[in-house]
């Protein structure tokens, strides 16, 4: 008997195949091609069954009289394996946790900037959401639900065993926008990038996420958010594999707000007062949004890797250059990255390991988001009405607007304003296993790892002296900031290892502990120059220089046993783990604090012809939120004056030296389900979550000095609801993938020792974020009417929590085209838009006369006036593909494949919100205070064409 053995995917032949006759030994291995042939195959129907380590098992029934056979193998969820420990991985089938699996076709199937903009609307349970529309990113990944008030809220990423920073720092933008100055002092409104924007999508072979404390709790402190571990792709074929992508594409807007449109002097007048009268010339119109965002060039990327097998060694090695230029002048995304990893065999006794990676970007950011500057694009624009000419002149002079007290022009802001964040990282890792003892029941080895995250943030920002709202802000003509922030991660491990599979069968077991050491490491330096001299640049030509510096150091170190079994012929899975961790963000650094996991999955033997596979599973674990670095100690400044002489001054925080990490606990059971022979996949999982020791702070009497004190107390809980669908109704010459997720949450604060507080918003007349005990912790309160006395009633208004969040995936192929399409539907939550509200105060919202004028009248009592429903339903992405015949590629020589392609994102949005995107967060990655928009950047669509060339 002959046949082949192919990806699915790709249709390329798959070398090194184990192909056996089910019940005996006899079998051979495929060739380089993917081409076998199997002796004396017994006459009648036999089973055959094909396994590889990289593309899992699979049986297939040869009839009596078949000679031939084509098998094509893919990762299902039955093969498909998943790291459960620090150093242990199980297959799916056998898993006792939800975990989401996304491979490398779902992830560049539609050229995305960044890793999490790859993800939205892939991962049942991820609600990932852009802060902006601003070019390189900028998104917040939240996972089943708030779970901290004042502590960290992004997830823990792992790329290749390095435990890397996602940290977002702010540009310092707010010295000049004055955005910290106002009712909200938080310096997080410079719309700010999350630095998991530099990973490159391209090298990523798969993510897999870790939802919930019951699958993370083997991170410890760092899991309450979720965990997502990235592994980047390495050499497989015994033959060098060259690739070459060429994308060319365009960034358009998907949506504009409008302006109001004036038809006589007497409401320019009633609007502007008299003095507008002047500028009004009847019939004259310019659209100043579409100048401002008019911008059309072309965008590029460039990618390039080699792969293979060379003896014992493998190897990855990708380049990529990649330029987005943005829908507003002087703005962009610039990348440049280089990828090397290698594998060595040393013998049988010892592998290695290592992953490189170099990356160097450019954002060009614009000046967007809120400002009491007055200054910022999206909040001079209401100001600019449809009839006043802003446009340069011949000589490149911009005229001053007259209707704001900053004069500030937003196309002259966007043509002469800098904001540029420049980045160089290095990312690199290493492992070693060493195979101590190896036996038919026995395998003992050793793995230890280590991991550098580097990678420097400076950036420049430029207001030059000829800007009209220079020097009227601050009294001195041209400002000069810049900030270089140093960011150092280290970390690593030693693990041992030991599996028992007696060859009687009917056990597995496999035991591993080991400790780990890891660093965090942040040095900030910001400068701001003011008057600058002859419109230069360097920080040190202006009359009035500040200088400030954050700085912070973490040291962790984590201690671990696990255990896993299986049994009952691998149908039954127990996993029990406990891990121990030391940090130096503790108020004691010694104290250790336990995170302990119990696991459970038992595939219940098929009931039915229908069910290959069907397995409950029940989980539970712990994790930890660490505190903030400085949590435990008393703020101080050190720039006070006393009688004329520096000294500390308090700055009204207390810390807490028994100040400890919050507490998550997590119960999570589901089924997962195989059917029809993989034609359909099925997943369910229910969760509940209990935070406890929640990071406050609390009231203290003023005459100790202090005003406010930062503690552990409090609880708050998640119930939610996951659940994923794939099914392939149609396979042959057309084959027809559909899947879809869903997901739901619903949070409590269950217990809060504190009176009930506002966390974030501008306050209870425009709506702001109260936790409250009995309340959900995403709720909306503010004004909604005056009692007996005129004094406002302040109650909930809305929620910033979705009804339910949906996706939906379709992949079809005929022949050698395909096409798929994903869209991303939310239901529910709501955004307080304050964009509308400058609209409607400047009066030049585009249904001011209609329904402007009466919001703005309803504001003064109802801050629900603005509240406005962020439902929606995007398509995020779609792809039409074409393979080139193998005919006509092979003409060209050492050409194997090539592929055409035609791409988008973001091309359709349906929603009843009124602005720009209802995806906004004007304070960036908050765990509450989301869901605000303030004058963003807007959002793009993106066309590309691309070309993929294998040699």
């Amino acid at each position: 008997m002959k046949g082949r053995v192919a990806d699915r995917l790709t249709n390329e032949g798959l070398p090194l195949v184990r192909v056996i006759i089910k019940g005996t030994k006899q079998g051979v291995e495929t060739e380089l091609d993917g081409s076998f042939s199997l002796p004396n195959v017994p006459a009648g129907t036999v089973t055959l069954l094909f396994s590889s380590q990289d593309y899992g098992e699979r049986e297939v029934v040869i009839g009596g009289s078949q000679r031939t056979v084509e098998v094509a193998l893919e990762n299902i969820f039955a093969e498909e394996m998943v790291v459960v420990g620090r150093a242990s991985e199980v297959a799916r089938k056998n898993l006792a946790n939800s975990v989401a699996s996304v491979n490398a076709e779902e992830i560049n199937r539609a050229p995305a900037q960044t890793v999490d903009q790859a993800l939205q609307g892939k991962v049942a349970g991820a609600n990932i959401q852009s802060n902006g529309g601003a070019p390189g990113g900028g998104l917040q990944l939240r996972l089943r639900g708030v779970s901290t008030i004042n502590g960290s809220s992004t997830p823990l990423y792992v790329i290749d065993g390095v435990l890397v920073s996602d940290v977002a720092i702010a540009s310092g933008m707010f010295a000049v926008t004055r955005s910290v100055g106002g009712s909200n002092p938080n310096p997080t409104q410079d719309n700010q990038v999350n630095r998991i924007a530099d990973i490159n999508p391209n090298d990523i072979e798969s993510i897999e996420v870790l939802k919930g404390a019951s699958a993370a709790a083997i991170y410890g402190s760092k899991a309450a958010n979720g965990v997502v571990i990235i592994n980047t792709k390495r050499g497989r074929s015994t033959t060098p594999e060259f690739a070459i992508t060429q994308r060319v594409g365009m960034y358009t807007p998907l949506n504009q707000l409008g302006t109001r449109r004036f038809n006589s002097v007497e409401e320019v007048v009633e609007t502007f007062g008299p003095d507008a009268a002047q500028y009004y010339v009847p019939g004259r119109r310019f659209d100043h949004e579409s100048a401002l965002t008019g911008r059309r060039d072309l965008s590029s990327e460039t990618i390039a890797s080699v792969s293979g097998v060379a003896g014992n060694t493998k190897y990855f090695a990708s380049a990529l250059i990649k330029n987005d230029e943005g829908i507003i002048a002087n703005t962009g995304y610039e990348k440049q990255s280089f990828r090397l990893n290698l594998g060595q065999k040393f013998g049988d006794a010892v592998d290695v390991n290592v992953a490189t990676n170099l990356v160097h970007s450019l954002g060009q950011r614009g000046l967007t988001n809120n400002d009491n500057a007055s200054i910022s694009n999206y909040m001079v624009l209401p100001y600019s009405p449809e009839f006043l000419p802003l446009g340069a002149s011949s000589d490149g002079i911009y005229p001053q607007n007259p209707f704001i007290n900053s004069r500030a022009n937003p196309l002259q802001t966007a043509a002469l304003v800098k904001n540029d964040e420049d980045v160089w990282r290095f990312i690199g890792s290493g492992d070693l296993t060493w195979h101590l003892w190896k036996t038919d029941a026995h395998h003992l080895r050793v793995l230890a790892n280590a991991g550098v995250d580097r990678f420097q943030q400076e950036n420049a920002l430029f207001f030059p002296p000829e800007l009209n709202f220079e020097p009227l802000d601050d009294g001195m003509p041209g400002s000069s900031l810049f900030g270089t922030s140093q960011v150092l991660n280290l970390n690593s491990g030693l693990n041992l290892v030991h599996t028992y599979r007696p060859t009687s069968g009917g056990i597995m077991a496999t035991t591993s502990g080991g400790l780990q050491f890891e660093e965090r490491n942040v040095d900030s330096v910001y400068i701001v120059s003011r008057n600058m001299n002859a419109g230069q640049q360097n920080v040190d030509s202006g009359t009035a220089v500040s200088l400030r510096q954050n700085r912070s150091l973490v040291r962790d170190r984590g201690y671990y046993v696990q255990e896993e079994l299986l049994l009952l012929d691998e149908r039954l899975t127990l996993v029990g783990a406990l891990r121990g961790e030391q940090s130096s963000a503790n108020g004691n650094p010694n104290a250790l604090f336990l995170y302990p996991k119990l696991a459970s999955a038992y595939r219940i033997p098929s009931f039915h012809p229908a069910v290959n596979e069907f397995k409950v599973r029940a989980a539970y674990g712990e994790t930890g939120n660490l505190p903030l670095y400085g949590m435990k100690f008393n703020g101080m400044r050190a720039t006070g004056n006393i009688s004329g002489n520096p000294g500390l001054v308090g700055s009204g925080i207390a810390g807490d030296p028994n100040i400890q990490p919050e507490r998550q606990r997590e119960f999570e059971t589901g089924i997962d389900a195989l059917l029809f022979g993989g034609d359909m996949v099925a997943e369910v999982s229910i969760y509940q979550r209990n935070i406890s020791d929640l990071l406050l702070q609390r009231a203290l009497a003023p005459s100790g000095g202090f005003a406010t004190q930062i503690f552990n107390g409090g609880s708050l809980r998640n119930r939610g609801i996951e659940a994923m669908l794939q099914v392939t109704p149609v396979r042959g010459t057309v084959e027809w993938t559909s899947g879809a997720t869903f997901a739901l949450n619903r949070s409590r604060v269950t217990n809060l020792p504190v009176p009930a507080f506002l966390s974030g918003g501008f306050g209870t007349g425009l709506g702001a974020f109260r936790i409250e005990e009995g309340a959900t912790a995403t709720q909306i309160v503010g004004n909604d009417g005056v009692d007996e006395n005129g004094n406002p009633i302040v109650r909930k208004i809305g929620d910033t929590e979705p009804t339910f969040r949906m996706s939906f995936t379709n992949n079809l192929k005929y022949r050698d085209f395909s096409l798929s399409f994903l869209f991303d539907w939310q239901q529910g939550s709501d955004v307080i838009n304050l964009t509308r509200y400058i609209y409607d105060d400047a009066g030049t919202s585009p249904d001011y006369t209609t329904g402007g004028r009466a919001r703005i009248a309803r504001s003064r009592t109802h801050a629900s006036a603005y509240l406005e429903d962020a439902s929606f339903l995007k398509l995020r992405e779609v792809t039409l593909m074409y393979n080139l015949p193998r005919d006509w590629v092979t003409m060209v020589p050492g050409v194997k494949t090539a592929r055409l392609s035609l791409s988008g994102r973001n091309l359709l949005m349906l929603t009843r919100y009124s602005g720009l995107d209802p995806e906004v967060s004007n304070f960036g990655n908050q765990a509450i205070a989301r869901n605000v928009d303030v004058a963003p950047f807007p959002p793009s669509r993106s066309f590309w064409t691309s070309i993929d060339v294998g040699f």
